[in-house]
């Protein structure tokens, strides 16, 4: 009978892989809505209490389940303003990070790189790599420029 705010893509996980053993308010415990980043810096939401949601829904899923999926949205730095990046979650889970970027060469690599700065300041491990949306005729010269670019780095 509660009401909870929950992103779409949370519940569109949960109903497609049938994770009924998993309450909506664990599967997004933080919501950025309209108006939050202006409370944040106003100081009516701390950091400390994002942290203690984050753990909290971590926690429960980890007693319940054998395997734990954390999605983040967009680049690692999304959520800095409120000091809760997509890096500095999976910091305060102790999590592996795998980052995900369009198919390209140069602003694929930038974007990797950016990406893992941050990974390296928050003291996130980078489990993999993913190029995204890459053109069928182009993946073998992309698999392969951009391991040329990874290994020069």
């Amino acid at each position: 009978g509660e009401w909870i705010n929950i992103d779409k893509d949370a519940v569109l996980v949960k109903e497609h892989f049938g994770l009924d053993h998993l309450d909506y308010q664990y599967t997004s415990p933080i919501l950025i809505p309209k108006g939050y980043t202006r409370d944040y810096l106003d100081g009516k939401i701390r950091m400390d209490h994002q942290e203690a949601l984050v753990q909290e829904a971590y926690r429960v899923i980890r007693s319940t389940s054998d395997v734990i999926l954390c999605e983040g949205t967009g680049h690692c730095a999304v959520g800095s303003i409120v000091h809760a990046s997509n890096a500095q979650v999976a910091s305060w889970l102790d999590a592996k990070m795998i980052l995900v970027a369009n198919g390209g060469l140069g602003n694929t690599f930038d974007e990797l790189t950016l990406n893992k700065v941050l990974c390296d300041k928050e003291g996130v491990e980078i489990a993999g790599v993913i190029v995204n949306k890459v053109q069928p005729d182009k993946l073998d010269q992309t698999r392969e420029y951009i391991q040329k670019a990874m290994d020069l780095h």
